[in-house]
């Protein structure tokens, strides 16, 4: 997507309660890159020994192309300040307020301010995945602003804060082995913060009996069939889909429903099953159940992406 970035050069107010008097300044931000810190939500804008620092809650930053408007909370936090020498990450970013550089002039912005955040995906055909996105770029605007110093105030009706990047989560990235949950439906594949969970018919798909070259098919379905694909802030583990008590962590930073099928044109499941013997006894042990995808389109609010064919792998099951 397409956008022209302008860079708003606005004229800002200065009142001073001290003197009435009406002088006129600027913040001194020349690039619109933005940083954020590894350990905290902290986002901010450097220029040698100015910053400009948003903390606002992370899950406003969602890889997904809109424009959302986020109200400046009491307990966020939207500060300017001039420190007595260039100041870079390990100063911005530590768990504990360092004494040097030291900070001479801080101005904190009130709560009621509006952000903006306009997302849009940044294209890459030869590293960007399944989505051919390498990431998202959310461009951040200030309004109605109103920065605070004692009795003086600062006042931006609008404020080109910048350009924050997070990368595309979207990997699917398993390996072949599918495993089944113990106290429910489920069958799952996981890979660090990824996962891709269905709740599959085993009664239709997957019979202790052979197909020999002809597989069982079925729609995927919202109600029955159904698969989704989930990426999470964190490493997740089979708990999380298996458990008996509903878990509450790690959260889902995106999710993506697989779409209804249309039998005989897209959205079909297809499982071939294959017997297993012992190698010691030659007694039947099992059946391998190999479970491919085909025309299946995966979506969210607003991208999706399609498998012409996707093999999920196999699911074993003992006798």
């Amino acid at each position: 997507m397409k956008r022209t970035i302008n860079f708003l050069l606005l004229t800002l107010f200065l009142w001073s309660c001290d003197d009435g008097d009406t002088s006129v300044t600027t913040f001194n931000f020349t690039s619109q890159s933005l940083s954020k810190c590894q350990n905290n939500s902290f986002i901010y804008n450097v220029n040698q020994n100015e910053v400009l620092l948003l903390d606002i809650p992370l899950n406003n930053f969602v890889n997904i192309e809109e424009t959302r408007v986020y109200t400046l909370g009491s307990g966020d936090k939207l500060v300017y300040r001039l420190y007595s020498a260039p100041v870079n990450n390990s100063v911005l970013c530590a768990d504990f307020p360092v004494s040097e550089p030291q900070v001479l002039d801080e101005w904190t912005a009130l709560a009621g301010a509006t952000i903006e955040i306009t997302t849009y995906a940044n294209p890459d055909s030869e590293n960007g995945g399944i989505l051919e996105i390498s990431g998202y770029t959310h461009y951040i605007v200030l309004k109605d602003v109103i920065f605070k110093k004692g009795n003086s105030q600062m006042v931006y009706e609008e404020y080109v804060f910048g350009n924050y990047t997070t990368p595309n989560l979207v990997k699917f990235n398993f390996s072949d082995i599918v495993y089944p949950c113990q106290t429910n439906n489920l069958l799952y594949k996981l890979n660090l913060r990824e996962a891709l969970v269905m709740n599959l018919d085993r009664e239709a798909l997957f019979l202790q009996q052979e197909t020999n070259g002809i597989p069982r098919t079925a729609s995927i379905s919202s109600t029955v069939n159904q698969i989704i694909y989930k990426v999470f802030n964190a490493n997740v583990t089979s708990v999380y889909f298996c458990s008996t008590i509903p878990q509450t962590s790690p959260n889902v930073a995106e999710e993506w429903y697989a779409q209804n099928g249309v039998e005989g044109v897209s959205g079909s499941i297809e499982v071939e099953t294959e017997r297993v013997y012992d190698e010691v006894t030659g007694d039947l042990a099992g059946y391998i159940h190999h479970i491919t995808l085909k025309n299946a389109t995966f979506s969210n609010a607003s991208t999706s992406f399609t498998f012409d064919e996707y093999y999920v792998g196999e699911y074993g099951e003992e006798i």
